[in-house]
């Protein structure tokens, strides 16, 4: 058994996230209790404001909203999300997720884990607009 707790003293992604994200987020990787699979648990602590970049999931993305208040986008729509929402995000949907402008937010996010499972390197569109 393994517990995670979130570093409070952490308040940038890692080093190789930063780049991935707008604003302040902590992650919070889990152990993979699923031998021989490949999937990621983890969450990711938004501070208000915080947000990812927009990216495509090869294998898709499930995301849980644990705390707060958040915002889901894709090219043609924002949703608001709250605790207790869950969103499945489909494999090469282009989106972005994160906290609303005034309220953090927290998402627990279960998605396969790889070299290519996230492209990063899309066109952003407009989607810091009205943010």
């Amino acid at each position: 058994m393994e517990f995670a707790r979130v570093d409070n003293t952490q308040g940038e992604p890692p080093g190789e996230l930063a780049e991935h994200f707008q604003g302040r987020a902590r992650l919070q990787r889990f152990a993979n209790p699923f031998p021989g699979e490949n999937p990621s648990v983890f969450a990711v602590h938004f501070e208000a404001g915080g947000r990812t970049k927009p990216h495509v999931h090869a294998g898709g993305q499930l995301l849980h909203i644990a705390a707060g208040e958040g915002i889901i986008g894709t090219p043609s729509w924002r949703r608001h999300v709250k605790a207790g929402d869950v969103v499945s995000v489909m494999p090469g949907e282009w989106h972005w997720h994160g906290a609303t402008p005034t309220s953090p937010m927290t998402h627990v996010t279960v998605q396969l884990s790889g070299p290519d499972s996230v492209d990063w390197n899309v066109d952003p569109g407009d989607w810091a607009d009205g943010y």
